[in-house]
């Protein structure tokens, strides 16, 4: 069962991947996003390129499975909290699959590759996924632990965990998307 912070994350995720601002989650909000991460950098690697696109592909179909009761190709809010509660309470994997994401996302941001990202460079991605940019300097705050002025990438994977996870509105990943009921 969803404890309040999640049940509220999992409502700002579904509005986040809503791309396309249509109620629905489809596989063209996906591809959008894909395109969003590729336009972080000037010059992307094509095996990171791929990777991108892969790993978009991969999360839409694994969320489409889970969530599509319909088969329509579209999934509703309902079907994707539905299905969140589901795989949170029944597949050992499922934050796994759905935190893959925040891996390559940090990795198209990391334009250094050095595997640190900037408070600029979370705004980015901030930007890319088309959240509130106010929320990242919170999120930055939250979540660079350590306090040294960059966010490592288990840091951030960390609070893309938090996200799907956490009860706690204090916990570092919970408010990524937004302030936690």
């Amino acid at each position: 069962m969803l404890g309040q912070v999640q049940k509220s994350n999992i409502d700002r995720v579904f509005d986040t991947l809503d791309i396309t601002r249509d109620g629905v989650l489809g596989a063209d909000d996906f591809r959008t996003m894909a395109q969003r991460m590729v336009a972080l950098r000037e010059h992307m690697e094509p095996r990171l390129l791929a990777e991108i696109q892969g790993t978009f592909a991969a999360w839409w179909e694994t969320i489409r499975q889970a969530a599509d009761v319909e088969g329509n190709g579209h999934i509703s809010r309902e079907e994707f909290t539905a299905a969140a509660a589901r795989g949170l309470d029944q597949d050992p994997e499922y934050v796994d699959k759905m935190i893959r994401v925040s891996e390559v996302t940090f990795r198209a941001a990391d334009e250094e590759g050095d595997g640190l990202l900037t408070r600029s460079q979370v705004e980015r991605i901030y930007q890319a996924f088309g959240v509130d940019e106010a929320l990242s300097a919170e999120t930055f705050r939250r979540i660079d632990l350590n306090g040294d002025g960059t966010v490592s990438i288990e840091e951030f994977v960390s609070a893309a965990r938090d996200v799907w996870t956490s009860n706690d509105p204090k916990a570092p990943g919970a408010a990524m998307f937004g302030s936690v009921a």
